[in-house]
C-alpha cells in the first residue's frame, strides 16, 4: 500500500494569495479578531523573516516593516480547501480531507490512496511531482510526501520541504530526523517532552512504550506510534462534490461594475480551471453578491443573486464573464459589494460532431452572448422561441428559451417529426361562406370564389369565460382551389392548366358571427 499527502504551508495566507496573485513574493500577514484584540493568525515565510510572529498585535506586526495584510476569511479558506481536494482527485478517487482521528480536521492537508496508480501515472516520485505541479496550477506552493501509511505521509509532508518519497519499512528511520513540532502535538505534550530532553521523533520513538503509557496514557502512546510511523489507520474517503464554489471577501466595498468584473474574472478563472482538471463543464452558474447595508440599523447584509442557465455546457471563463457583464448591466446590484460567492453545477463537457453535408450553425457561446445583448436592448423576457401551450385556446403559446437543435436534450431530438403544419395567417383573412345543409359549400375570400371539394368539422371550442378575453368558435378544415395559386399559367400553350388545391382552416366566430380563414396546411 502507498499513500500520498499534500501539505500547504501557511494555508490561510495561500488561500488569499491564490486569488490575489499580485501578493506573490511579498510579506503577507493574516489578521483575526475585532479591534483592539486583533492578532496575527498566520504569516508567510517572507513576513516571518521581517520578525512577524503569531499572536502579535496589528500595531506590532506593522512595525516590523513593509507587509501586506488581510483579514481572515473562513469562506475563502473553505473554497481553497475544496480546490486542494480537486488536485488530489486528479490522481486517485480515494482521498481524505486531513487526518480525522485528531480533534479537528487540518484544512491544509489532503491524503490520497495511490495503490495501483503507478500503472497509470508512473513511479511514486513522478506521482508526487504531478501532484505538486497540479497544485501549483491552482495557486498553491505545496510539500508532497509518499509513505506506506497515511500518518507517515502526513508527518513527512509537514516536515520535509519539496518532495519526499519514503520506501516501505523505512518510516521510523526517515521520520526520526524530524523535530517533534512537525507532528503538531498538543502544546502540553510538547512542553513535557522538551523538559525530558526529547526533541526529535527518533528520541521520542526510542522511549519505552509502557513507560510512555504510564505517564501520558493512551494519547501519549498514539503520538509515539506517529513518531515511529507505524499507525496503520484506514483512510476515510470523501465524496466527489456536487457543486464547485469560489468565494472572495473584499477588504473595501466595490461599487463600479468594472472593478467588480475584475474580481469576478479571477474567481471564474479558478472555477473553470478546477472544472477542466476533471474534464467537466458547467450548465448553471449562480453568483451571490453580498451588499453593504445602507442603514446602520440593518444588521443582516443584503444579497443580490443572479443565476445563469446556459444552453450548452461551457468551461471558458471569458464567455461566463461576458454573460455576467451583460446580466449585471441589466440588473445592477444597487449597493456596494463586500463579498462575492460563485457556485457552478458541474456536468459533462459538450461533444459535437459535424456532418459533412449539413450547414454550419452558429457557435452556441456566440449565440448566447448575442441573445443577451438583444435582451438588454428590448427588455427581459422578450427574447426567445415560441412554444405551444397544451390548451384549446386558438393561437395560445408561450415564449421559451431559444436553443440550437444540437443543444437540445436527447428527448427533444428523438421526437416524432411533424408531417403536417398549419401556417397561421396573422391577422386571419376575413371571408364570406355560403352554407348548404349547415355546412360550408362556397368560400369567398380576397375577391376569389372557391367551391369546397371536401371538408371536416365542425370542431367547436370555447373558453376563457372567466377572463377578459373569452372565445367561442366553430372550426372547419376545407379543401378548396388555392386562394393564392403558385402556378397561374401552363408551361405550354397547348397544355391545359392544372387546378391547384389546398387545405385551409376556416372558422366561424360565434361572438361576432363572422367567418375567417385562419391558415393553410403544408
Amino acid at each position: 500500500m502507498a499513500f500520498a499527502c499534500i501539505f500547504v504551508p501557511d494555508f490561510p495566507v495561500q488561500a488569499v494569495v491564490r486569488l490575489e496573485t499580485e501578493l506573490r513574493g511579498k510579506a503577507v500577514v493574516i489578521f483575526q479578531g475585532a479591534p483592539p484584540l486583533t492578532r496575527v493568525f498566520s504569516a508567510n515565510e517572507a513576513a516571518r523573516g521581517l520578525g512577524v510572529e503569531l499572536e502579535m498585535t496589528k500595531l506590532q506586526a506593522e512595525a516590523c516593516g513593509a507587509i501586506e495584510w488581510r483579514w481572515r476569511s473562513a469562506s475563502q479558506e473553505a473554497t481553497a480547501q475544496a480546490a486542494l481536494l480537486d488536485c488530489a482527485w486528479t490522481i486517485s478517487p480515494r482521498i481524505e480531507q486531513g487526518p480525522k482521528q485528531r480533534e479537528e480536521t487540518l484544512p491544509d492537508t489532503v491524503v490520497l490512496d495511490i495503490a495501483g496508480c503507478e500503472k497509470l501515472f508512473g513511479s511514486h516520485k513522478k506521482i508526487a511531482g504531478d501532484l505538486k505541479r497540479v497544485a501549483a496550477n491552482v495557486g498553491f506552493d505545496t510539500q508532497v510526501a509518499i509513505a506506506g501509511n497515511p500518518e507517515a505521509a502526513i508527518c513527512a509532508a509537514r516536515g520535509f520541504p519539496g518532495i519526499a518519497v519514503i520506501a516501505e519499512g523505512r518510516e521510523a528511520e526517515i521520520l526520526g530526523q524530524l523535530p517533534l513540532a512537525s507532528l503538531s502535538p498538543p502544546a502540553e505534550l510538547l512542553e513535557t517532552l522538551r523538559r525530558w530532553g526529547v526533541h526529535t521523533c527518533a528520541e521520542f520513538a526510542a522511549l519505552p512504550e509502557i513507560a510512555v503509557i504510564e505517564r501520558m496514557g493512551q494519547e501519549g502512546r498514539q503520538w509515539q506510534r506517529l513518531a515511529r510511523g507505524t499507525d496503520m489507520r484506514p483512510l476515510l474517503a470523501e465524496e466527489f462534490p456536487s457543486e464547485f464554489e469560489e468565494c472572495m471577501e473584499l477588504d473595501f466595498p466595490v461599487e463600479l461594475l468594472e472593478s467588480l468584473l475584475f474580481v469576478l474574472n479571477r474567481l471564474l478563472q479558478q472555477l473553470c480551471l478546477r472544472l477542466k482538471m476533471h474534464v467537466l463543464a458547467t450548465s448553471e452558474v449562480t453568483v451571490t453578491l453580498t451588499l453593504q447595508p445602507g442603514d446602520s440599523r440593518v444588521k443582516e447584509p443584503l444579497q443580490h443573486v443572479r443565476k445563469l442557465r446556459l444552453p450548452v455546457p461551457v468551461k471558458e471563463a471569458k464567455f461566463l464573464l461576458k454573460l455576467l457583464q451583460l446580466d449585471l448591466q441589466a440588473h445592477p446590484p444597487g449597493a456596494p459589494v463586500t463579498k462575492i460567492h460563485i457556485v457552478a453545477v458541474p456536468t459533462r463537457s459538450r461533444t459535437r460532431q459535424l456532418g459533412l453535408f449539413l450547414p454550419l450553425s452558429p457557435e452556441p457561446e456566440a449565440l448566447e452572448i448575442t441573445l443577451s445583448r438583444i435582451e438588454n436592448t428590448v427588455g427581459e423576457g422578450r427574447v426567445g422561441a415560441p412554444a405551444l401551450i397544451d390548451s384549446h385556446r386558438p393561437g395560445a403559446f408561450q415564449q421559451s428559451r431559444f436553443m440550437l437543435r444540437e443543444a437540445r436534450s436527447e428527448l427533444t431530438r428523438n421526437e416524432i417529426p411533424v408531417h403536417a403544419a398549419l401556417r397561421i395567417f396573422r391577422p386571419p383573412l376575413p371571408a364570406r361562406v355560403e352554407l348548404q345543409e349547415k355546412r360550408p359549400a362556397v368560400v369567398v375570400c380576397e375577391g376569389a370564389r372557391r367551391t369546397v371539394k371536401a371538408l371536416a368539422g365542425p370542431f367547436r371550442s370555447k373558453g376563457g369565460w372567466w377572463s377578459e378575453s373569452p372565445w367561442a368558435r366553430d372550426e372547419w378544415d376545407v379543401l378548396i382551389p388555392a386562394l393564392r395559386p403558385k402556378y397561374e399559367s401552363s408551361f405550354a400553350m397547348n397544355r391545359p392548366t392544372t387546378e391547384e388545391t389546398a387545405l385551409y382552416r376556416i372558422y366561424l366566430d360565434l361572438r361576432s358571427n363572422g367567418w375567417f380563414v385562419e391558415g393553410i396546411y403544408d
